[in-house]
């Protein structure tokens, strides 16, 4: 495993990072919960495969991925580095600060955080946190050693990052970043350059961008083993990005990453100008942005628009146009893991205050039905 200064915080963790969103589980609904038998292996494996930072949130995998996380790492606590996130837009008082990061630190079975995120940070929800005093929470918990690092996720205007950076109150951050979203690449090297740890969330865009076959290498001019390897390899070419958050979902996937990673810092600057140029070509096709977090979930009708539109993607870049319109045309039918057909939507917008990229969602529904019913 190649590791890399995260910031001035004085840690090296790992370029490959577990991310902990997508945990295998078992039950359905309310009832589903992490699946131990096969998610605590997992979580091991990336450990002994030398992977030391570990994301996961509140929310995550039906409110169960902490416990897991915490479970799985409870006996080489002291070797790891964890980030969970404050549910921010679930703070009303300014005591939920302290009650999020309390029930947090149950669920882990830790007495510490390494890296506690205001999750979904923007210039709106910042105002609102300081506002509710959680900043001066947040102080006193980093003072009294209860959480080591203030972080935060985003979602939001790559300004934003530059704002938040220079306030001072943060040792690191977590975005998006990826071949096909570079928005936040200018913000990201300003945030490095004052010491800011730079982590990646969404380095395969939600997995669409391991699903590319030797067409997409041989049109990205590539000689990576796979598609994964190359989009790994373009976020760690990068010399801001300390860590690639991957959300591996089996020892499989685990050891397949962490074979590239091995390799993180052998990218060359030819390498990197093959990726943008190439790249570039690539995102002309790209005219919808879902990264399949499946924040959006939840519909009462029981669309998934981010499997909907994972469909769609799978079709318009990698050109898996058969296996997508096949899977598409069973949506609607009982038991088929994509859930309801798109036409279903009745645009309640219930899905739209959910999602980070702020997709309108109906309205996407409507259009990419339209795509695929015509193919």
């Amino acid at each position: 495993m190649v590791y890399r200064e995260y910031g001035k915080t004085g840690k090296m963790i790992s370029v490959l990072g577990m991310g902990c969103m997508r945990l295998p589980m078992t039950g359905e609904g309310d009832d589903a919960k992490v699946n131990d038998e096969l998610a605590i292996p997992l979580i091991q494996a990336a450990y002994d495969a030398g992977i030391n930072y570990f994301d996961t949130a509140w929310f995550y995998n039906n409110h169960d991925s902490q416990r897991a996380v915490g479970k799985a790492l409870k006996d080489v606590r002291d070797k790891v580095y964890i980030a969970t996130k404050l549910p921010s837009w679930d703070v009303k008082v300014p005591y939920d600060f302290h009650r999020f990061l309390s029930l947090a630190l149950e669920r882990l079975d830790t007495s510490y955080i390494d890296f506690y995120h205001l999750h979904g940070l923007n210039a709106e929800r910042f105002e609102t946190l300081k506002n509710l005093k959680v900043l001066e929470s947040a102080e006193m918990a980093l003072a009294d050693g209860v959480i080591k690092h203030l972080s935060f996720s985003f979602h939001g205007k790559p300004e934003d990052l530059r704002t938040f950076t220079d306030t001072g109150l943060f040792s690191s951050f977590l975005c998006q970043y990826n071949l096909l979203d570079r928005k936040n690449e200018d913000a990201m090297a300003y945030a490095a350059s004052k010491g800011v740890g730079v982590a990646v969330m969404g380095p395969l865009f939600g997995g669409s961008l391991g699903r590319g076959g030797p067409e997409f290498l041989r049109r990205m001019g590539s000689n990576a083993e796979s598609s994964t390897e190359l989009a790994l390899r373009f976020v760690w070419g990068n010399a801001s990005v300390a860590t690639a958050v991957s959300g591996m979902q089996t020892i499989e996937q685990v050891r397949e990453n962490v074979r590239y990673a091995e390799k993180a810092n052998s990218i060359t600057a030819a390498d990197m100008h093959s990726f943008l140029v190439n790249a570039g070509e690539l995102k002309k096709l790209d005219d919808l942005y879902c990264p399949s977090c499946n924040y959006c979930k939840g519909c009462p009708v029981g669309i998934r628009p981010a499997s909907v539109f994972e469909l769609y993607l799978n079709h318009k870049i990698w050109g898996l146009t058969e296996d997508s319109k096949s899977h598409f045309d069973k949506l609607g039918q009982e038991n088929q893991w994509y859930g309801k057909h798109p036409d279903d939507c009745t645009s309640c917008g219930e899905c739209l205050p959910k999602c980070p990229q702020k997709i309108d969602i109906p309205a996407e529904l409507k259009r990419v039905s339209a795509v695929m019913a015509a193919l």
